[in-house]
């Protein structure tokens, strides 16, 4: 038999440091257009609301297509699809960049986006699940949710280094450029990365996923009502942040700090789980509920509030979603991409409908009742996350 190799050594990242890219230009769109939405209201006119829907086109597609996204990257295999993904995405980013010139060309672009978002996350999990020794999985995945917020970051800093100096349209420019690096740097002999290969049915085909599709669904809804109440961060301290007389700029630099926080918490929630080698449910939803926590601050204590609990609930409610995927993984060892295509779609379709639904609120009532809308979601998702914990064990 060939000797498995040492843990320490047994990561591809020549196959896996790609997969990180190719997730994070998948995300730019969505993001770009939560930072940079200040301006482009000047430009292009539309309400809260509006920016809310358009967030919403790009996280709702990528919630239709992802369980086919999911089969597809099964099929064609991680490089392939990630390639796929990144070009997508330079498509969508350039659209906007070059092309947009209506609200109705903003929401086309989006839709391109989603796909690309989609597509490139689903790939990336089955990379790091084929790529990387399952005693490293914990950390990479970390690693490879950190590429969520690294967008977010790069979005933020894009306020006060491109956006408000040369115009939101470089930001989008520059981002599309970015994505063809991305997509040329995935390899195309993607065998020569491979640690864990799929293991084959008897008849040939890919095996399926081995948790209950029950509690695959539920897990969706937990997660998209989890999503949905953390996503909201991203699209909307921006926006708040100004509204409460902080400075564009400033909200901007808030935006890429809390990311950066949010980032740091993904990859060391990855070590420790790796050290402790349990995909542990009860420690995700301990995580979601302190996010609401931190929203709570971020609500009721102003501009103090507005530092502090942000970034609390940008560690927390962003911080678990590698560990989550962590544990539906280690679940479904013969079927990663299929079982996550089920999963995630929870995930796009609350991350396609909390900011409309936040954007509305707001517009309606205020930012304090949207924010207090996003913290109950947050709570009913822990608990659907310790429902599942008990179904399991």
């Amino acid at each position: 038999m060939t000797a498995q190799p040492h843990p320490q050594a047994a990561v591809a990242w020549r196959g896996v440091v790609p997969a990180f890219a190719a997730t994070a230009v998948g995300m730019l769109p969505g993001f770009l257009i939560a930072a940079s939405a200040v301006q482009l209201r000047a430009d292009i006119d539309f309400s809260l609301t509006g920016l809310g829907i358009l967030i919403g086109v790009f996280f709702g597609v990528a919630a239709v297509v992802s369980p086919p996204m999911g089969r597809l990257s099964e099929r064609v295999g991680w490089a392939a699809a990630l390639r796929l993904a990144a070009l997508l995405a330079a498509l969508s980013l350039g659209g906007v960049g070059w092309l947009a010139d209506s609200y109705l060309g903003l929401a086309a672009f989006l839709v391109i986006g989603g796909v690309a978002s989609s597509l490139g996350q689903i790939a990336s999990n089955l990379t790091v699940a084929r790529c990387v020794h399952p005693a490293r999985q914990g950390f990479v995945f970390g690693l490879r949710h950190a590429s969520v917020p690294v967008a977010a970051l790069l979005a933020g800093l894009a306020v006060p280094t491109i956006t408000v100096s040369i115009g939101w349209e470089w930001g989008f420019r520059l981002g599309a450029a970015l994505a063809l690096v991305a997509a040329a740097s995935i390899p195309r002999r993607e065998a020569r990365y491979v640690v864990n290969p799929a293991p084959l049915r008897p008849n040939g085909d890919r095996a399926r996923p081995s948790t209950p599709l029950s509690l695959l669904l539920v897990l969706a809804v937990a997660v998209g009502l989890g999503t949905g109440g953390g996503d909201t961060l991203g699209s909307f301290i921006v926006s708040y942040s100004v509204d409460i007389g902080v400075a564009e700029s400033t909200a901007g630099l808030l935006l890429a700090l809390g990311s950066f926080v949010g980032l740091s918490a993904r990859v060391l929630a990855g070590f420790f789980i790796d050290r402790s080698q349990k995909a542990d449910l009860t420690a995700v939803a301990a995580m979601i509920a302190t996010g609401a926590v931190g929203m709570v601050l971020l609500n009721l204590g102003g501009t103090a509030g507005l530092y502090g609990g942000s970034l609390l609930a940008f560690a927390a409610a962003w911080g678990w979603a590698g560990l989550f995927t962590f544990a539906v993984v280690r679940d479904n060892p013969n079927a990663p991409a299929a079982a996550t295509g089920v999963t995630q779609l929870g995930k796009y379709v609350g991350a396609a409908a909390g900011p409309p639904v936040f954007g509305w609120i707001a517009d309606t009532f205020s930012f304090t009742a949207a924010w207090w809308f996003s913290t109950t979601v947050l709570l009913v998702a822990a608990t659907l996350i310790l429902y599942v914990r008990n179904q399991r064990t």
